[in-house]
């Protein structure tokens, strides 16, 4: 138990240093998007934060029970991710745009954090023999994924939209078959 205890001190840590610097990038960008994606990702890891401390207290006070997971609010589609950030992107957009390069490295420094994120979490579910404990880093890593990939995606977007749109709509530029009726004439 000791070992998922410092485990679980270390979870925090990593999502500490993730919020701080989204919190910093978000202060020092000038780019709505990149403000309203960081701020955004902010918001989750305080989250993680508050959850991984609760499920270290309970750890700690041998309360793990089966339904205390289902309390927990972890949102692994990217959809419910990107909403908020496109909430608080409206209200942002007379900003003035900041330099790419500045943007890109802030964004590149994100993608490793979230990347140490979910393989560490990865790593503590796959050697826990508790199942509450494993279905919680399973989950925490399968929300980090989602945050990596939101950060791919907004920096696709912000340094090439052409490209972003093609990969979006890409049923448009590939075609789907013409699915005609039975009875349809030609």
């Amino acid at each position: 138990m000791s070992n998922l205890l410092a485990e679980t001190k270390l979870a925090i840590e990593l999502e500490v240093k993730g919020r701080d610097y989204y919190l910093l990038s978000a202060k020092q960008s000038k780019n709505p998007l990149a403000v309203s994606t960081f701020e955004g990702l902010a918001k989750r890891e305080t989250y993680h934060i508050e959850m991984i401390k609760t499920l270290a207290e309970k750890i700690n006070r041998q309360q793990l029970t089966p339904g205390w997971l289902d309390q927990v609010d972890f949102t692994s589609e990217k959809s419910d991710l990107i909403k908020p950030i496109l909430v608080a992107l409206k209200e942002r957009l007379n900003r003035p745009f900041e330099s790419a390069e500045d943007i890109t490295a802030a964004y590149k420094v994100a993608e490793a954090m979230e990347k140490e994120s979910f393989e560490f979490y990865e790593k503590v579910a796959n050697e826990s023999n508790d199942p509450i404990v494993k279905s919680f880093f399973k989950t925490l890593a399968t929300e980090e994924k989602e945050h990596y990939s939101l950060l791919e995606e907004t920096l696709l977007y912000l340094n090439n939209p052409g490209e972003w749109f093609k990969e979006q709509e890409r049923w448009i530029v590939e075609g789907r078959p013409l699915q005609l009726a039975p009875d349809a004439i030609l």
